[in-house]
Formats: structure tokens, C-alpha cells, sequence
């Protein structure tokens, strides 16, 4: 997933999102709510006792935070700060309500502290590891030499199938 760079308040956000959720889960199917009024009123129903250092402009940045950890879930790299944010949150808005309930639950579990920040539980800056087997390459992945035609120039040639391939066949 992509990453939205480290949260300044996890906790808040992580309650946004689960009261999100719940009230989302709650509406009927004709109650249409944006994404947007959702966090906010999640935001507003925050606990007091769970929000002494949250003043407004603080707690608008979590709301901030809060959809971008939702755009993350849909591989949608944005900042909290990004002004395309509101823009980007209305499109999720056309989804159907079970999607928007799933994309919901997804974002509750990657603010999740110990899911360390994914759903499979593995950090999202985690290396992946590529097999490479040991041996001599089967027959299919040996190569027979560079390539003629033209794409070797960095044009396209048509014959290999894509351009500026570098010149294998």
C-alpha cells in the first residue's frame, strides 16, 4: 500500500475511522452520507477524555488524515494536506455502501498499531523478496543475443513487442 507518510495523531485517527464506520454500518440504504460529513461527524463524536490536546485545527488534521489513510486503501498516494483530498474522497462517494463500508474496515485495520500499518500485518515499507532460482535459465527465458531491429536505437520497431526493449529477443 501506499504510504501517507507517519501520523501525527494515531489514535484519533484510528477512532474516526472506527466511529466512521459504525455510523456508516448504522445508515439506512437511502441515507446517503459523503465520506467527508461522515469523518467529520465521527470526528465531533470523538470522546472528550480522548481528546484534550485535540483543538479544532488539530482535529480537522486528523479528519485530513483520517481520508487519506482511506485513499491509501485504494492505492491512491495523497497527503493530508493535499488539496485534491476532498476531490478524490467524493469519487469514493459514488461507490456502493458495502464498498464504502469494506474501504472503511480496511483503513480501521491499517491504522491498527499492531498490524504495524497493513492489512497482512507485514510493515508496508518492508522489503519483498524476488525468487531467483539457481541453475542455467529454462529454454523459454534463454535469450538468443540482441535483438536487430530498430529498438535497439531506442525507436519501435514493431517485431519485438514493445519500445526501447534494449535490444533482447
Amino acid at each position: 500500500m501506499p504510504d501517507t507518510g507517519q501520523l501525527r495523531h494515531p489514535l484519533a485517527v484510528r477512532q474516526i475511522l472506527r466511529h466512521a464506520h459504525t455510523l456508516l454500518s448504522a445508515a439506512g440504504d437511502e441515507e446517503s452520507l459523503s465520506l467527508e460529513a461522515l469523518l467529520t461527524r465521527a470526528a465531533d463524536r470523538l470522546p472528550l477524555e480522548d481528546r484534550p490536546d485535540l483543538d479544532p485545527p488539530t482535529l480537522a488534521w486528523a479528519v485530513a488524515e483520517a481520508a487519506a489513510q482511506l485513499l491509501a486503501c485504494v492505492r491512491t498516494p495523497i497527503r493530508p494536506q493535499d488539496p485534491h483530498l476532498t476531490y478524490c474522497l467524493q469519487a469514493l462517494d459514488r461507490l456502493p455502501r458495502t464498498a464504502r463500508i469494506g474501504l472503511l474496515t480496511a483503513a480501521v485495520r491499517r491504522t491498527d498499531p499492531d498490524q504495524a500499518g497493513s492489512l497482512d500485518g507485514t510493515s508496508p515499507l518492508a522489503p519483498t523478496r524476488r525468487f531467483v532460482p539457481d541453475g542455467p535459465a529454462p529454454a523459454g527465458r534463454r535469450t538468443a543475443g540482441r535483438c536487430p531491429c530498430e529498438c535497439n536505437s531506442e525507436g519501435f520497431c514493431g517485431g519485438c513487442g514493445h519500445a526501447g526493449c534494449g535490444g533482447r529477443r
